[in-house]
């Protein structure tokens, strides 16, 4: 999402040299220039998406997953997370089912704890260039938060067919997104969640992707058991725990993204963030609804062959 990371090419593919990172603000980035992707790479970063990822997970009840893997990956699976980001699901996982192997993947280099679980990879890989993992591998793939990577094209011809490819026949893909826009009618809120959906529509990107992954895993004609789940998240007033998570997590995303969203709106640095303060404002006094969406899907066995294997 002059200065961006360097590219390296070998066989077609792009390798980080994550030693060339851009300052922009205070905050330090590291973009391709195929990507589209907005947000930092950075400690602050790294703790903003362990927050939301408790935000999240609290949202669908304590949860990790919804796909029905619970007893296959008690007995021992491959699992592979696409966009791992800080690594935190992944890490979670894998403490909780210690006879699977997980492997995170990701465009950024995760921050390892001191001592990483022997049942866990990370791989830094641009998910553009496709999947870098053999057909039929993985039992369970978990994809979340990937609404600023796909265009909606590549959302049904590179992203779905991929992890459909990597995912053994019988294996279960679930996807993980949201709606951008906060529900409650808060005029600052909703300014900057339109200027996302405008940055979003200027680059052919889906600005919420979870209305459409039910239907992109039902339409690609590769799994059955196709299942749909939706949480309707509260975002403050403060007086709960999830409430009070919703508005350090927003106030967090707003700060992450304003290289792209005052860019994106033609203010100043101090104009937007006198805006996002006042959408804060609103939050904690109002109150919003965020929207998070959950669909899964077993596959079918369609014969995928070896030369389609990204290796």
């Amino acid at each position: 999402m002059g200065g961006c990371c360097s590219v390296m090419r070998r066989k077609g593919k792009r390798f980080l040299n994550v030693n060339k990172f851009e300052m922009i603000d205070g905050r330090r980035y590291q973009r391709l220039d195929d990507s589209n992707y907005a947000l930092p790479n950075d400690i602050e970063e790294e703790e903003r998406l362990d927050l939301q990822h408790n935000y999240m997970k609290l949202g669908f009840g304590g949860t990790n997953f919804s796909a029905p893997v619970d007893a296959l990956l008690r007995r021992g699976a491959r699992v592979l997370d696409v966009g791992c980001g800080s690594g935190t699901w992944v890490l979670e996982l894998a403490k909780e089912y210690p006879n699977s192997y997980f492997v995170g993947l990701d465009l950024a280099p995760v921050i390892l704890p001191e001592k990483k679980p022997d049942n866990v990879e990370f791989t830094e890989y641009n998910v553009l260039d496709g999947l870098p993992y053999k057909s039929n591998s993985f039992d369970f793939v978990f994809a979340r938060i990937l609404l600023s990577v796909f265009t909606r094209a590549q959302w049904t011809e590179l992203a779905v067919p991929e992890y459909a490819r990597v995912t053994k026949p019988g294996g279960w893909v679930e996807l993980m997104e949201f709606d951008e826009a906060l529900k409650g009618g808060c005029e600052n809120v909703d300014r900057l969640s339109k200027a996302w959906s405008d940055f979003a529509d200027s680059k052919g990107l889906i600005a919420s992707p979870g209305y459409d992954i039910c239907d992109f895993l039902k339409q690609s004609n590769y799994f059955t058991n196709v299942n749909y789940e939706e949480r309707h998240i509260p975002v403050g007033p403060m007086g709960s725990q999830i409430a009070e998570l919703g508005i350090r997590d927003w106030r967090d995303v707003w700060r992450a993204m304003k290289l792209v969203l005052s860019t994106t709106m033609q203010v100043s640095s101090e104009h937007y963030d006198a805006i996002a303060e006042l959408a804060l404002q609103e939050l904690m006094q109002y109150g919003c609804t965020w929207i998070n969406m959950r669909a899964w899907g077993q596959k079918i066995d369609y014969g995928f062959v070896a030369d389609q294997d990204h290796i």
